[in-house]
């Protein structure tokens, strides 16, 4: 079974989207300056025909477009570590489809390493409207914020237009805070996850992205310290 995949042109100006659909056997450019970690072994394709066993990232400016078989692990290749205190922010929408696997951003990668596993910490969304922080290291996985819902998170409730949601990550001396569209959604401990490594965006199985910015911004001021509320 073949899966043609919707794709969406966004205009960088007005941030509106318009579906265009282009032609199912178009080559399109996987991009050469990023490096992925799938969660099983899957071919990697260039067009929007995308067959079961097989999975889609390619360039299609502004940003990417990512169709998922296997979940995956997608940064930029020559940001190879980010530390201190710096912020995360993407801008993703999501098409439709039945899975209920997660998205976002992960931070304190460590992925390049094909023959040793991947360890990350992801603050992810589901379509339901959901967000969490998930973690996987050496010792296995854990969820250091379990799932919950939060009225900021746009929910995709079925259609065929692609619903947009904008992640931040504030990384600070004490705590890492997820903000949803301009709104806080849940926060962690920063000595309770990984934090500094490989940065980059955590796409759970079966699941049709359009992805059009990764802002990564390092503070170097000193940041006024806080402690987490009880």
């Amino acid at each position: 079974m073949r899966r043609h995949v919707t794709a969406m042109l966004v205009t960088a100006a007005a941030l509106t989207t318009v579906i265009v659909p282009p032609p199912a056997h178009a080559q399109l450019k996987n991009p050469s300056d990023w490096t992925w970690r799938l969660d099983t072994p899957a071919t990697l394709v260039s067009t929007l025909d995308v067959p079961d066993q097989s999975w889609l990232f390619v360039m299609m400016p502004p940003g990417w477009h990512v169709t998922t078989g296997p979940g995956a692990l997608l940064f930029p290749t020559d940001l190879r570590s980010v530390e201190g205190n710096f912020s995360l922010e993407a801008q993703v929408f999501l098409f439709p489809g039945k899975s209920a696997e997660e998205y976002g951003v992960f931070i304190g990668g460590s992925a390049a390493d094909a023959q040793a596993p991947a360890e990350y910490t992801a603050f992810v969304l589901r379509r339901d409207g959901q967000a969490a922080v998930l973690t996987r290291s050496r010792d296995g996985a854990s969820t250091p914020a379990a799932w919950r819902p939060h009225d900021a998170i746009v929910v995709h409730t079925g259609g065929t237009d692609p619903v947009k949601n904008v992640l931040r990550l504030d990384v600070d001396p004490v705590t890492v805070t997820l903000s949803v569209n301009g709104t806080k959604v849940l926060d962690v401990p920063r000595a309770s996850v990984r934090s500094s490594g490989l940065v980059g965006f955590r796409v759970g199985k079966d699941l049709n992205l359009h992805i059009t910015s990764l802002d990564v911004t390092r503070r170097y001021a000193p940041q006024p310290t806080r402690q987490p509320k009880p």
